[in-house]
């Protein structure tokens, strides 16, 4: 192993002497071009990566702020003195090429040899300022790019020192202030502050507004970081997101209001189960104290608590109290919990549970004990004119104005035959009209019953005989009803007549 490793590091240094005797030669061979021009910038690139760069060429380099890669920032020097800068390092050739700079000032020689370019860069200015003139130009751009990108900057920026005082501002700094001050108040240097009442929290951004010449209001969210002794502001106009949230308020208010004239009681749980929310509604309908739900009680307190007022059915022992909550708040969260619960003292709740954004539940109490009341007295109004119907010794049969069997009686099923599970009610003209011809001889009533069943006008009672397999006639009487119903009343007629064979054996 020790063997091993020893014969990859003698490898690696033979490798990199290698390279160093190269690169030896090739600089001994253009030693007399720099001796011609000691204070040039030179620089060596390979494989598109900078590998070596005179003390002057370093310089250069080190006073352009950008990206931290060296062979970025030598392309963005090349870039602000050289036309196409980029295609000359990519077709360098052996043979060594001159080029000249944009101000006709400077110029560069270029050569490459195997994977490596060489560039030289001098100008025509005395030897010992060489290096302070390429310094100055890299300093010069970088600050023309300073300058330009706070100008274009459309949010306001200054520089204010200890005392408040305004040290620099950028264009949209001077525009605002025009607009704050009005054309005919403008003042000299040093400009006054926009934002007197600014706090000089560092990291803080704190929400201010500005009152403009034509008394409109400005808002913006100001930011302050400390750079040295100074500080240095920005300000980003906030209008917008001050009208959201006034929106937002104005609709948090709406809601309230809305929430408060409900009939139906609201109970809104967090994420956390505690209670977050409630309208007036809920006082009503769970008479639970204010103190009670204004401490945001969890959902099983809540829910406890409505058991003990009797708001809630009552469960058989505790285990099972414990059960049913986890399951109401399990069927909340997937929004299908939906109840009806009796409560002893004869009020109807109708409980649903709806989830909400971030987690939340909701809760919803509705009394329908009126409408339970009206329902079960239908329901008993029904029941009682079924009674009537069946004691009557005439079959009944009640179409829709569609064209469904609505109501029959005993008699009627009786008639047709029609057990207790299959009375055909919902069924429609044409189904029942087709049982009723099973058991009847062929006639043309069923036809012009069905006819006049969905006819909407012109409707006149009318009755006609028809006689059934078994021997006996029925008296049929079709009585229209308002609203477009049909009533069909059956009578079995009496006759001394023998039934017929063809009826005898048809039975």
């Amino acid at each position: 192993m020790i063997s091993e490793l020893l014969s990859a590091t003698l490898y690696g240094a033979g490798a990199f002497l290698a390279a160093l005797a190269a690169l030896s030669v090739f600089w001994s061979h253009q030693r007399s071009n720099v001796d011609r021009a000691p204070n040039a910038l030179v620089y060596l690139v390979r494989e598109d990566r900078l590998v070596d760069a005179n003390p002057a060429g370093q310089l250069v380099l080190d006073d352009i702020d950008g990206p931290l890669d060296p062979m970025v920032k030598l392309k963005t020097f090349l870039s602000n003195h050289f036309e196409n800068a980029s295609t000359i390092l990519e077709n360098a050739q052996p043979e060594s090429k001159e080029y000249k700079s944009f101000d006709q000032q400077t110029k560069m020689d270029i050569e490459a040899k195997g994977n490596s370019v060489r560039l030289q860069i001098s100008t025509n200015a005395a030897t010992s300022e060489v290096a302070d003139v390429h310094s100055l130009k890299a300093l010069k751009s970088e600050l023309n790019t300073l300058r330009a990108n706070a100008r274009a900057a459309p949010f306001l920026l200054w520089r204010q020192n200890t005392e408040g005082e305004i040290t620099w501002v950028n264009q949209a700094y001077l525009d605002v202030l025009d607009s704050a001050l009005g054309e005919d108040k403008k003042t000299n240097w040093p400009v006054p502050a926009l934002f007197p009442n600014l706090q000089s929290s560092v990291n803080k951004t704190s929400r201010l507004s500005l009152r403009t010449s034509d008394k409109s209001e400005t808002w913006y969210d100001c930011h302050v970081a400390a750079v040295g002794t100074d500080l240095l502001c920005t300000a980003f106009k906030a209008d917008e997101a001050v009208r959201s949230e006034n929106r937002r308020r104005e609709f948090t208010q709406t809601l309230t209001k809305t929430f408060a004239e409900l009939a139906i009681g609201l109970a809104i749980f967090d994420r956390s189960r505690s209670l977050v929310l409630f309208n007036p509604a809920l006082l009503d309908l769970t008479s639970l104290p204010t103190d009670f739900l204004a401490a945001r009680p969890s959902m099983v307190t809540f829910l406890d608590r409505l058991r003990e007022n009797r708001v809630m059915p009552e469960p058989r022992d505790y285990r099972t109290w414990r059960k049913k909550i986890a399951e109401l708040e399990a069927a909340a969260v997937d929004g299908t919990y939906s109840e009806t619960w009796s409560l002893p003292d004869g009020h109807t709740y109708h409980v649903t549970g709806r989830p909400h954004p971030d987690g939340a539940v909701a809760l919803l109490f509705e009394d329908i004990s009126a409408e339970m009341s009206l329902t079960r007295r239908f329901r008993a109004e029904l029941e009682q004119s079924q009674s009537v119907i069946d004691a009557l010794e005439d079959g009944v049969a009640v179409f829709s104005a569609t064209g469904q069997l609505t109501q029959t009686n005993k008699a009627s099923s009786d008639l047709w035959r029609l057990t207790d599970d299959s009375k055909l009610v919902g069924s429609d003209v044409n189904d029942v009209t087709r049982r009723w011809h099973t058991l009847s001889f062929p006639t043309p009533v069923w036809g012009d019953f069905r006819d006049f069943v969905h006819r909407s006008h012109d409707r006149e009672e009318w009755q006609s005989n028809v006689s059934l397999r078994d021997g006996r006639s029925v008296l049929c009487r079709f009585i229209p009803q308002k609203g477009g119903p049909t009533l069909a009343v059956f009578r079995l007629v009496v006759s001394d007549r023998a039934p017929q064979e063809g009826m005898q054996k048809a039975v």
